[in-house]
This record gives C-alpha cells, sequence and structure tokens, in this order.
C-alpha cells in the first residue's frame, strides 16, 4: 500500500462549526508517485506513551432539541428528561485528562506494517462510535448500521476555506454495512455528519504511516514498534487544534510524552 509523504502546515482557519478551532492540513500530492512508507521488520523497536491533559474551563456542550429529524422518539433515548441531547466539545476527564486527540508520527519512512482490519465507524443509537479516529491515508473505513432508524451519512473533506464532498451513504437499513475508501484530494481531515440529525458528527485525521491512535476516556495514548531515533509526535484534537513534540527515541526503550491543551475560551 502506498504511502503519502506529507508536508505539514500550520493553519488557523475559519470555523467550519461551532465546534473547529484549528485544522491541521497536509499537501496530498494530486498525480505521481511519492516515496512510499516502507514496512519492514522493527529490531529493538520502542514505544511512546503518554497522557493528554487539558488547562481551563471545558467549553459548554451543545444542546439540541429533540423534536425533528428521522424518528425523534428513538434518538429521545439519549436525551436528558427535558428531551435535550448534549454534545460535549471536548471530553474531559475528573483527573482534567482530554479523549479524543489523535496521536501520530511525522515523517516517518519505515517500520512496523500497516494495520490489516480496516476501522469501524458504527452509527449507534444516534452517535457516531468511535467519536474521532486516526487512520492510515488511502485505507478503508468500514461503516456499520447499528440503529433501526435512517441516517443519511456524509463525509467531507476539510479544507480551511470551506470543505469538498467525500461520500454520502443514503439509508444503510439496520444491520448493513459500506466500505468507504479514504482517499482525499486536498486535506488530511475527514469530517462526517448526518442529514436527518444535526447533533451527529464525527472526525478522522488521515496520517502518512500507521504510527497513529487515539487518546481513549482517560487521555492516555500509545505507540509501539517504533524505529530508534528523533521523532515529531503531533497532536491534533477536533475543537483544540495542533501541537507537537520532538522525542529522542533509544532502541528498545519506552519513553513518556504528556502534552497540555488549552481551553479556547482561556486567554
Amino acid at each position: 500500500m502506498n504511502g503519502y509523504r506529507v508536508k505539514r502546515q500550520e493553519r488557523k482557519c475559519r470555523a467550519q462549526s461551532l465546534f473547529v478551532v484549528g485544522l491541521v492540513l497536509w499537501a496530498l500530492p494530486s498525480g505521481g508517485m511519492v516515496s512510499a512508507y516502507q514496512e519492514e521488520v522493527v529490531a529493538g523497536g520502542g514505544s511512546i506513551t503518554g497522557v493528554m491533559k487539558f488547562a481551563g474551563t471545558a467549553p459548554t456542550s451543545k444542546s439540541y432539541k429533540v423534536t425533528m429529524g428521522s424518528h425523534p422518539e428513538f434518538c429521545q433515548t439519549i436525551a436528558d428528561k427535558k428531551g435535550f441531547i448534549n454534545i460535549p466539545k471536548v471530553r474531559v476527564s475528573s483527573k482534567k485528562h482530554l479523549a479524543d486527540v489523535v496521536v501520530f508520527l511525522q515523517e516517518v519512512e519505515r517500520g512496523k506494517p500497516f494495520p490489516k482490519e480496516a476501522p469501524i465507524l458504527a452509527v449507534d443509537r444516534c452517535q457516531f462510535v468511535p467519536r474521532v479516529i486516526g487512520t492510515v491515508a488511502e485505507q478503508n473505513l468500514r461503516l456499520a448500521m447499528r440503529d433501526p432508524i435512517l441516517h443519511q451519512i456524509r463525509g467531507w473533506e476539510m479544507l480551511d476555506n470551506g470543505r469538498l464532498p467525500l461520500f454520502h451513504i443514503s439509508d444503510l437499513g439496520e444491520g448493513g454495512e459500506a466500505t468507504l475508501p479514504l482517499k482525499t484530494r486536498r486535506s488530511s481531515i475527514i469530517k462526517w455528519s448526518c442529514d436527518q440529525h444535526s447533533f451527529m458528527e464525527g472526525w478522522l485525521l488521515l496520517a502518512a504511516n500507521p504510527y497513529v491512535t487515539v487518546s481513549d476516556d482517560h487521555g492516555v495514548f500509545r505507540l509501539t514498534d517504533i524505529p530508534a531515533g528523533t521523532h515529531t509526535v503531533g497532536a491534533w484534537h477536533p475543537v483544540l487544534g495542533y501541537q507537537e513534540a520532538k522525542i529522542e527515541l533509544i532502541s528498545g526503550r519506552q519513553e513518556t510524552l504528556e502534552l497540555t491543551f488549552v481551553s479556547p475560551s482561556n486567554p
């Protein structure tokens, strides 16, 4: 499978929705082959593990009154007693640890094999599960429908001044599945939403190599089987933006990393 040589560009973007603070975009070549990531056995590979943290006051959740869309009575099952569905803009644990951060390595040209299984995005009880995915460019995505009601799913390639349509699934039906190729033209960030339910959205970041993961509910992440050397660790959150750190990894060693994202409401 061919990988991308990526060139990171840090940009302040215009808000694509109320949830977007900044996007990290990569220039994806349009035509012609580029140097491919090479799979090889990583002798004495190291690992990077750590925690993503959050500082400040978490942004107020977005609330939606469940009165419209396809079968609102079904989506009411995730609403509060007043009939509102509250979607957090950031998910922070009681210890101020941050979930949903895509963590990846920049500019790794060779290393462990690509994953054999495509990531799965489920539509379950009027929500996308998982909410944020990190995977490899040009891999497929498996979309699984678990709800018995109509969901019309759209995928968008997100730009700093707009978006490009990527896919549209009109109706899978309960138990249905679709395989979606993740081949974009100008951006490494994909957003999906539901035409029927405005409170449904999710995000995906495409990496150029298999060293990519997402921080869990406790903010914890882990990257393994990494070749020794100096690596740039990137960390991206759909609302809080992007930051990075350099790590010198010695063969067979484990290094730890903590990064703190700051609330957009803070100065």
